[in-house]
């Protein structure tokens, strides 16, 4: 099979679905956001991914926040899905690929068991005869971390066209970055955003880059002009900053809440995951302070 090119480089936030209190999308605040990430001077956004909430979301709903997002913007639009099945799979990259998005990211099926290299080969060989966009593995689950030697399956195949190394593996993400021949590979490794672009990484795919979009492009900004002493002013920053937000309970209600202080209200993460401490609260405010985030 004939790879795609993947000519994208650079920042690309995963937005942060915007949600009322009943649970439904808010398209004006998707609008709002697509529009300031657009203007951040990111280099495309991605629907979907770890901090979206379109795990077991509907083809519908998936095919209208995407709609909303390439309608707002001019940068080129990830598409991240989350299925269980090839079926499942088909139906929710009919959806995003018909609302326009350049690009499909897919995290591997992992409810109850997760397939081996042959289920993950037939998975992407079903999608790349159905999908006329780069398809990636977006390798984000951070409990069912599809291994070096399956994503050097994949590759040989010719099923996919880029990685998305996530899921705070920075082992493997540096792994992958040593494939010879290689594809794109995007980082997803939030704290090392800086050591994945040393170490020739093309894009990161980040949650960090919604919060603070501006510091993430003068990072990549600054690596690509090489002066390491501005990037590693700002990696540090954005670590620091990092390390406040991530959180295996509350991280949909910390990045929410981080935005919120920022002057860019997102809503509230779907319950059961829309609580967030006083304690962890008032941590998150006086970080946000601290390093002259805080709007």
């Amino acid at each position: 099979m004939e790879p795609r090119n993947l000519n994208i480089q650079g920042i690309i936030p995963v937005m942060a679905t915007p949600f009322a209190a009943s649970g439904e999308v808010r398209l004006d605040l998707v609008h709002r956001e697509t529009e300031f990430l657009s203007q951040a001077g990111v280099h495309g956004l991605c629907v979907g991914g770890v901090i979206g909430e379109t795990a077991g979301a509907s083809p519908e709903e998936v095919h209208l926040l995407t709609q909303a997002v390439v309608s707002g913007t001019d940068k080129p639009v990830f598409a991240c899905i989350f299925p269980d099945c090839s079926t499942e799979a088909s139906d929710l990259s009919d959806a995003v690929v018909s609302a326009g998005a350049s690009a499909l990211l897919v995290a591997p099926p992992h409810y109850l068991f997760s397939p081996d290299c042959e289920g993950l080969q037939e998975l992407f060989a079903t999608l790349r005869k159905g999908v006329a966009v780069p398809l990636l593995l977006s390798n984000c689950i951070q409990t069912a971390q599809v291994d070096l030697s399956s994503i050097a399956a994949l590759m040989k195949e010719e099923l996919v066209d880029g990685i998305h190394q996530a899921g705070g593996n920075a082992h493997l993400l540096a792994d992958v970055l040593q494939l010879n021949p290689r594809i794109p590979v995007y980082t997803g490794v939030e704290d090392l955003i800086y050591m994945a672009f040393l170490l020739g990484a093309e894009g990161a795919i980040s949650a960090l880059a919604t919060v603070f979009p501006e510091d993430c492009v003068a990072l990549y900004e600054a690596n690509r002009k090489g002066d390491s002493t501005r990037a590693r002013e700002i990696h540090e920053k954005l670590n620091r900053l990092w390390h406040v937000l991530d959180h295996p309970v509350e991280l949909l209600s910390r990045v929410k809440s981080a935005l919120a202080l920022r002057q860019r209200p997102v809503g509230v993460p779907r319950s059961p995951y829309n609580v967030m401490s006083a304690d962890n609260q008032h941590l998150l405010t006086e970080a946000l302070e601290r390093h002259g985030k805080l709007l």
